[in-house]
């Protein structure tokens, strides 16, 4: 008993000593962002269509802007969740009789992606970043919009899923600005692919997935 009570002991002075390390391994921070994104739709239904109508449909411009959390389990790696209002979609841009026929998707989310972040040790206040992990999203509002010979129609489109799911890979640097608590200024490039369709038409099942390229530029405080 005398021996359990001791190495109790030598344990708990052992953590006590440790503590004060620990929490400096930890670092939690967030943030702001905001960016721009080239969205496109992809598979084997939007292939069809392209070759049916020998159309092609094109990315379009786009913009997100959100927030995110930042947990640095260590020098290497971190967590980070974000939560987005971003825009996907696609376009048509056609010439039919001497006229340009522009046809726009418009999908508007609130996307929750969650990424592990692989942190690149340097020794100045550049630090380099790789970053993967999956993200899910809730369909805000989808629309179609047409533009031809000087008219405009803007409707609904009733077969869309409510949600979206997929994966995101990217990377990024952090420009470390003035001193310590002065914050950081964060640039990333990623790669945001749909692995659901988006479609909710019922009677067929349709193949059509987001594909999204984003520019993002956030303030780490």
């Amino acid at each position: 008993m005398k021996r359990l009570i001791k190495t109790m002991l030598v344990g708990a002075v052992a953590f006590m000593l440790l503590l004060p390390n620990l929490s400096l391994a930890y670092e939690l921070t967030g943030g702001l962002k905001i960016g721009g994104n080239s969205a496109n739709i992809y598979g084997e239904d939007v292939e069809e269509f392209e070759k049916e109508l020998d159309w092609e449909w094109k990315s379009k411009i786009a913009f997100c802007l959100g927030g995110f959390i930042t947990y640095n389990i260590n020098e290497v790696l971190a967590i980070q969740p974000e939560v987005l209002f971003t825009q996907k979609g696609a376009k048509i841009k056609e010439e039919i009789f001497g006229e340009t026929l522009n046809v726009w998707m418009n999908l508007s989310y609130l996307e929750i992606p969650v990424f592990a972040k692989l942190l690149i040790p340097t020794k100045s206040s550049v630090k380099p970043n790789l970053f993967a992990g999956p993200y899910f999203a809730i369909k805000l509002s989808g629309k179609a919009k047409a533009e031809y010979a000087g008219e405009s129609e803007e409707e609904d489109i009733e077969d869309i899923k409510g949600t979206d799911y997929g994966l995101v890979i990217g990377a990024g640097v952090d420009f470390g600005i003035g001193g310590p608590g002065m914050g950081k200024i964060t640039v990333d490039l990623r790669y945001s692919l749909g692995l659901t369709t988006i479609s909710s038409y019922e009677e067929e099942k349709e193949d059509i997935k987001n594909k999204v390229i984003l520019l993002m530029v956030g303030y780490s405080f």
